[in-house]
């Protein structure tokens, strides 16, 4: 969920670099997520490096997200090559990389995952058993059976044109963010509902969204997303009402610098 609204975009053929600071209301200030995206000729880049810090990093173990999606721009439309999502924490480090071939409607993904474990070894010098951490691999490659035009960076960059005054609802099925048991709805808020989410933000605000997800466990309360656009296009603020007893998430732009190609 960090990701999701931390990486919503819609940009106008502009290189930027941005940074959220995300607060939760029981432990303030957890961590920080930066978005770069550059752009040449018909070709894309955009990258977000989520980080977490103080005692969020203590509970999670120091763990930092990376997201890559790389690919081309058609008509305007962002179209993903390639989609790299890394986790790593103190012990563990997880990399999931999506190969697109639009042509053929096929994914190819490679799961490598690297960890240190704790393996007992006999030292000849004192006849002791010794404790030591040895780090182990794996590497599997898949052809998947499902085919997605979208990982989850390259569908918000596409927001404008999925989800707009003309078209108000936008079913969002990319990796790294949907799961074929839940639903994720993307929908442009207008009028009375765009007012009262307003009130949630701070000023130069333009257009408001609101994420929807369902959750995995149908007996779980559904917790929205709302997500404010500056007057330039992109991503403000973000806020995720009371989730169980940590309370509210919230996400405000503290960087942001815009080049023009």
């Amino acid at each position: 969920m960090f990701i999701l609204f931390l990486s919503l975009s819609s940009v106008f053929a502009q290189d930027f670099s941005t940074r959220y600071d995300v607060y939760v209301t029981l432990f303030g200030n957890v961590g920080y997520s930066d978005v770069t995206l550059k752009e040449s000729g018909d070709n894309y880049e955009i990258k977000l490096d989520a980080y977490t810090i103080g005692t969020a990093a203590v509970l999670l173990r120091h763990r930092v997200e990376t997201y890559i999606s790389k690919g081309k721009i058609i008509n305007g439309i962002y179209r993903p090559e390639l989609f790299i999502k890394i986790k790593e924490t103190t012990k563990k480090t997880t990399s999931d990389t999506y190969y697109f071939n639009h042509d053929k409607k096929e994914i190819t993904l490679i799961e490598e995952k690297t960890k240190l474990v704790n393996k007992m070894q006999f030292n000849p010098a004192n006849f002791e058993l010794i404790s030591k951490e040895v780090k182990e691999s794996s590497k599997k490659e898949t052809l998947l059976d499902i085919y997605k035009d979208n990982d989850v960076l390259s569908s918000y960059l596409n927001t404008k044109a999925n989800c707009n005054k003309e078209k108000k609802s936008y079913r969002l099925i990319a990796f790294g963010a949907h799961d074929e048991k839940n639903s994720i709805i993307l929908s442009y808020l207008e009028d009375k509902e765009r007012e009262s989410a307003k009130l949630n933000f701070s000023g130069n605000i333009a257009n408001i969204y609101n994420l929807h997800v369902e959750p995995l466990d149908k007996d779980d309360s559904i917790v929205d997303v709302l997500i404010a656009f500056d007057s330039d296009g992109l991503l403000k603020e973000a806020l995720m009402d009371e989730i169980f007893w940590v309370g509210k998430i919230t996400a405000k732009r503290v960087y942001h610098k815009i080049s023009s190609n």
